[in-house]
């Protein structure tokens, strides 16, 4: 955070804090993930946005309002929260943009059995005047044993179409629209399901150039399309010293991409992304880097797409070094080419193919 943000963030939580306008603090912790040894945590203090609970349908006037609440949040500094898991226990506070972050050891609490673990957060105290305690619980994503690989995927224009690339269309889609109103890719959920497998076993990760702030819209636009959930990795939304905003989106997302061949170095990684954001490049040389980890690449091309030849060119190398790739308009390539190496099976691939071809006579 840049001195002259964190001054006027300061001095505005204060005032507010004396004249009592404070609202109620909240705690909203993002999806975490980890092994039996560490769990990795992340989360945040905001005062209560009122936007948890989406109607079905809002007007368009109800989107900008919801979109201006999300990212006009109101965080909570210096906020005490306390972790359990299990006879685990430990304490953080927060930052100046109110969010924690923390990493944990499970201990004998973990199960192995489980695609998912559950922490229990706590809001202890903060300097809002008239605290009350907040309990929360975070999902923790620990693959196990039995993993065959891990995926990597984009979010914007390669599991929901935002128009990333033009700004008058990603401005309707992402500002003006609610999780309702989004519409994933033709066989995207079946192709997604079918690569994590039964029971969760293969684990998916979201990396994305979006701000914290839309965590939730993602969450619930997952969930009702039936898009298996799994940790993300997003961007805090704000300046800092050294950065206007939250910075590139090659750094952020090979940052993420990173931490996660790190936290995990006996799985291999499926990357999936679009032609629209330079994902083809990144994702080559994060091959380029961690040789034997990347065992696909797959690119949504985004129709009328003004770099096809760079991205073919991108994918060449990452061919060259023993990188299976993918690349088409629609699913159906990446699909039939994960059911050829076995990652799929049939009755996923024929939801994929029908999903696509209704789509194509629509």
């Amino acid at each position: 955070m840049s001195r002259a943000e964190g001054v006027w963030d300061r001095t505005r939580f204060a005032v507010k804090n004396r004249l009592g306008l404070v609202e109620p603090p909240i705690v909203i912790p993002y999806r975490g993930f980890g092994d039996a040894t560490r769990y990795w945590l992340k989360g945040r203090v905001l005062e209560d946005p009122g936007i948890s609970q989406e109607a079905a349908e809002h007007s368009l006037r109800q989107n900008l309002w919801l979109t201006y609440k999300r990212y006009e949040t109101d965080e909570v500094p210096d906020a005490r929260l306390a972790w359990r898991f299990g006879e685990r226990s430990g304490e953080v506070t927060t930052d100046e943009e109110g969010y924690f972050e923390t990493t944990i050891e499970p201990g004998g609490a973990h199960d192995t059995g489980r695609a998912w673990q559950a922490v229990e957060v706590e809001l202890l105290d903060s300097p809002v005047r008239g605290t009350r305690p907040h309990l929360a619980r975070a999902m923790v994503r620990t693959p196990g044993r039995d993993a065959s690989f891990g995926i990597i995927s984009d979010i914007d224009d390669t599991i929901v179409e935002t128009g990333a690339t033009n700004l008058v269309r990603h401005w309707r889609t992402v500002i003006a629209n609610s999780a309702q109103t989004r519409v994933a890719f033709p066989g995207l959920a079946a192709f997604y399901r079918g690569l994590v497998g039964p029971g969760e076993r293969n684990p998916v990760f979201y990396v994305s150039s979006s701000p914290w702030n839309l965590f939730d819209l993602f969450e619930r636009f997952l969930h009702l399309r039936g898009i298996p959930h799994g940790p993300m990795l997003l961007k805090d939304f704000g300046l800092t010293q050294t950065r206007w905003l939250t910075g590139g989106h090659h750094g952020h997302k090979s940052e993420m991409i990173e931490t996660i061949l790190a936290a995990y170095p006996a799985l291999r990684f499926i990357l999936i992304g679009d032609s629209g954001q330079r994902d083809a490049f990144i994702y080559r040389d994060i091959a380029k880097a961690h040789p034997g980890r990347i065992a696909a690449i797959y690119i949504r091309e985004i129709k009328g797409g003004r770099h096809h030849a760079l991205v073919e060119e991108a994918l060449e190398e990452a061919r060259g070094l023993g990188v299976d790739t993918a690349c088409g308009d629609d699913l159906w390539v990446a699909a039939e080419h994960a059911a050829e190496r076995g990652w799929l099976g049939e009755e996923h691939l024929e939801t994929v193919r029908r999903d696509v071809k209704r789509d194509e006579a629509a």
